[in-house]
């Protein structure tokens, strides 16, 4: 009986002592927390008038629902941005105004500058790259500098065509020259005519792609995407539906969009979306401070049509026939 006694109450005492240690709850503290600057800054070459976000980081020892609500704890009143590209610029103070939503929802400011970084047809780079000094009193200084993003050249189709060519055995081909980052948006137009009005339907087709080495030279790198005969039908057949009111349909404009990002700009979109629950990018390239500053480019080529025989081949696909498509 005494076994029985001392056995229990040793659990006892041990429940004791775990109810004692959850009378207080545990502190969760940042001894020596620094806020520092966040700063989101893409160059695109293409414009002639950058824009630069700015914000800072806080500690999370106040509840975060608090803290977001409050200006001061999410933006800096007093900061300069300098901006070195060509020579040094100071950026010009702008207010932006953002939807209510969980951060403070007030005015707040942000920097901008104008610099044309490109220049003529398909755009050759003015300037190498860029750096940023943030200063905020009482913070070392931010600092960033990434390469500037060329306009990326499109090989083929080439700049002058105007008609594709597309059959079983013989894709469009769309070349240009790589970057660390790719993107291509190939879209075509589909015309409906009824019988008071016509309708114009934009399909897209949208990639990323890979290296691809040009022949015989190493230090050159190429893009390649293939479009297929089989791919048109089947985007067409998937984003159109048959109706009867269609009186006919048939194939419209052409166009193709290859935009490009350089190496900070890639790094940055393989972590995009978060690596865990909390949605968040590791990747930083700002000194004393986080955030990214990064640069992107693109270039369009419109005016194409699919020339008469891909159209008299396409009216004629027995997978498009609901779709009432006809030539004349």
């Amino acid at each position: 009986m005494l076994k029985i006694w001392i056995k229990y109450g040793t659990i006892l005492v041990f429940a004791a002592l775990i109810l004692l240690s959850c009378e207080e709850d545990p502190v969760i503290q940042s001894p020596g927390f620094q806020s520092k600057p966040v700063i989101n800054c893409i160059i695109n070459t293409r414009d002639s008038l950058h824009t630069i976000r700015l914000g800072r980081m806080y500690s999370g020892v106040m509840d975060p629902a608090i803290a977001a609500a409050l200006k001061d704890s999410i933006y800096y009143p007093d900061a300069k941005i300098r901006v070195v590209v060509g020579g040094k610029l100071e950026a010009d103070t702008i207010s932006f105004t953002k939807e209510d939503g969980f951060f403070n929802s007030e005015p707040y400011t942000g920097y901008c500058f104008p610099k044309k970084m490109v220049f003529g047809y398909p755009g050759a780079l003015i300037y190498g790259g860029i750096s940023l000094e943030v200063e905020i009193p009482g913070l070392p200084t931010a600092i960033g500098y990434t390469r500037l993003e060329p306009p990326p050249v499109i090989f083929s189709p080439d700049r002058a065509q105007t008609d594709l060519y597309v059959a079983d055995d013989r894709p469009i081909r769309i070349q240009w020259n790589g970057s660390a980052w790719n993107e291509i948006d190939f879209s075509f137009e589909v015309k409906e005519i009824y019988a008071d009005t016509m309708i114009t339907r934009t399909i897209h087709y949208q990639k990323n792609t890979g290296w691809v080495n040009y022949l015989g030279q190493a230090d050159k790198q190429y893009c390649e995407l293939k479009v297929p005969y089989d791919l048109l039908v089947q985007l067409t057949a998937q984003n159109l539906k048959a109706d009867p009111s269609v009186i006919r349909r048939f194939y419209g404009n052409i166009s193709l969009i290859i935009s490009s990002g350089n190496e900070d700009f890639k790094i940055y979109n393989h972590f995009y979306g978060g690596i865990n629950d909390f949605n968040f990018n590791p990747f930083s390239n700002i000194e004393n401070g986080l955030g990214l500053l990064a640069s992107r480019s693109s270039t369009e080529k419109g005016g194409m049509r699919f020339d008469y025989w891909t159209r008299m081949t396409l009216a004629a696909e027995p997978l498009l026939e609901k779709f009432k498509f006809k030539e004349y």
